[in-house]
């Protein structure tokens, strides 16, 4: 089936908002305010459903795979209610909720959306999803059925293939979506079935990255494409009209939302906003900046996390800025479509006291001085980008 199909006549925008596990339930993070900014109907008079769900709050609640499985049945269950042929998706999250956001991505795009009232339950589906079968719901449609299992043939008549029409997600932060401790009697080796990579099916792709994170164990979990070690040739890159992976100023709660009296984080929210508004999902008004915002201040997460208790025991961390490929034993892993916000080149003239080593360590290796950018460049060129 030819994705471009999928969603040729859009009935009604599904909007899905899931907020991150490592922060205070309520608070004021980019996935709330983009689900309040978002409007009942477009302009168009095309319903706008919403979700929203805060996610597992605490270390504790958020140290086991299963809130993150039941959060993501919890959303999939919502769209088989209220999908309808050419529904249009769009899928929103922050921290362990952009984890969760890009596994229920991957889960749809592996084994489709389920048709209401057939016999096929989604917890037998999202078991075919945890076995990472390679033959996805789109692959099994150009199949011959005599050489599919019961189990494959049942998907293709109780689930359906959907597009989805955009992810947009800000810091995602380890391998779970959650920060990669080894706490005692949580093991994270049989969760890693979450497929959280950008499959055809999903045609937009945006993630916020934070320069300023600190903390190791917050390390960034960025797309990338990756080429099978022996392929003869290399995967293909999205357009970076499709994906984009855009570095900001600030720590992770900066990046995503929820500190107190926080300017930094209205940066990447209008950002996602006015990709989500090119892509059709109407919002109630605009969101105004006044070009001070990237002056704001900086949460230091790194000394400020656990009390003060994890500066003990780790390192600061500088995220690297513009990755080379990583060769690894499955093949040779690039991040897709790095780029960096214009805000990050002002604040570095602005305050002379903003010299962050994975930025001052990108210019040189580019040969460029960051405080003479005026423009949004990417992070493997400093090409100018919008």
């Amino acid at each position: 089936m030819e994705l471009s199909t999928l969603a040729s006549v859009s009935n009604k925008k599904l909007a899905l908002f899931l907020d991150g596990t490592w922060n205070a339930v309520g608070t004021n993070t980019n996935v709330w305010r983009l689900r309040s900014l978002c409007a009942d109907e477009d302009v168009q008079g095309r319903q706008q459903l919403r979700y929203y769900d805060t996610g597992v709050n605490g270390v504790i609640g958020g140290g086991w795979g299963k809130g993150l499985t039941e959060n993501v049945q919890e959303a999939y269950n919502w769209l088989v209610e209220n999908y309808e042929d050419g529904d249009q998706i769009y899928i929103f999250g922050f921290s362990r909720g952009a984890h969760t956001a890009r596994s229920l991505a991957g889960f749809i795009s592996i084994c489709g959306l389920l048709k209401p009232g057939g016999a096929l339950g989604v917890d037998q589906l999202y078991d075919r999803y945890r076995n990472d079968d390679d033959r996805t719901i789109y692959k099994l449609s150009t199949f011959d059925t005599e050489s599919m299992t019961l189990e494959e043939r049942w998907m293709l008549k109780y689930s359906r293939p959907v597009a989805i029409e955009m992810v947009g997600v800000w810091d995602t932060v380890g391998a779970l979506g959650v920060p990669a401790f080894s706490l005692s009697g949580i093991s994270t080796s049989t969760l890693k079935f979450h497929h959280t990579g950008l499959r055809k099916p999903v045609r937009h792709g945006f993630h916020a990255l934070a320069i300023d994170e600190h903390r190791a164990k917050f390390a960034p979990t960025p797309w990338t494409i990756r080429t099978k070690a022996g392929a003869a040739t290399t995967a293909p890159m999205r357009p970076i009209e499709s994906v984009e992976q855009r570095w900001f100023v600030g720590a992770h709660a900066n990046v995503g939302g929820g500190c107190f009296n926080d300017t930094l984080a209205q940066i990447p929210l209008r950002w996602m906003m006015e990709k989500a508004a090119k892509l059709g999902l109407a919002f109630r008004n605009e969101l105004e900046l006044d070009g001070d915002e990237h002056r704001g201040a900086i949460s230091d997460s790194y000394i400020e996390f656990l009390r003060g208790a994890y500066s003990w025991v780790s390192k600061r961390d500088y995220r690297l800025i513009g990755r080379e490929p990583f060769v690894g034993s499955t093949g040779t892993h690039v991040r897709v479509n790095e780029t960096i916000d214009v805000s990050v080149f002002a604040r570095w003239r602005d305050d002379s006291n903003y010299r962050p080593p994975n930025l001052t360590e990108w210019g040189n290796r580019m040969g460029i001085n960051p405080g003479d950018i005026s423009n949004s460049v990417t992070a493997n060129s400093a090409s100018v980008v919008a």
